[in-house]
């Protein structure tokens, strides 16, 4: 694999991930002497310490490295599915907020139960099957 190839890979990989609701990705090759190629792979979270999350795959062949990581970027939720999840993350947060700060129930209420059906909805959404 020349170069050419390689930086079609990692870009190609970088859009899967952008597809994929991955903030800000990044797709990265490493070789390192006495060491197996790696693609290390990241991209903006806000629900990390640092806003970021990555990983790395290694493999004995670059191309093994590629597929690696193409896999587990096919096995990340869809970017509708990715928006939800923030989005119940986020409102999450808002309750267990509200709470630790003795926010009044009537204020609170309302927030559970919008959090109660979209959970319920998502659990129940058999359009994909």
């Amino acid at each position: 694999m020349d170069a050419v190839k390689i930086q079609k890979r990692v870009d190609a990989l970088s859009k899967a991930m952008l597809a994929k609701g991955m903030k800000a990705p990044c797709a990265t090759v490493m070789m390192k002497s006495e060491g197996q190629p790696c693609l290390h792979l990241s991209w903006s979270d806000k629900s990390q310490k640092y806003g970021e999350s990555y990983d790395a795959f290694h493999a004995p062949t670059l191309g093994e490295a590629f597929a690696k990581a193409d896999d587990f970027v096919a096995s990340r939720p869809s970017l509708k599915q990715a928006r939800f999840d923030e989005f119940m993350g986020a409102l999450g947060k808002v309750i267990d907020l509200g709470k630790e700060n003795e926010i009044e129930v009537e204020f609170l209420n309302p927030l559970v139960a919008t959090m109660k059906q979209l959970s319920e909805n998502a659990l129940t959404d058999q359009r994909a099957a």
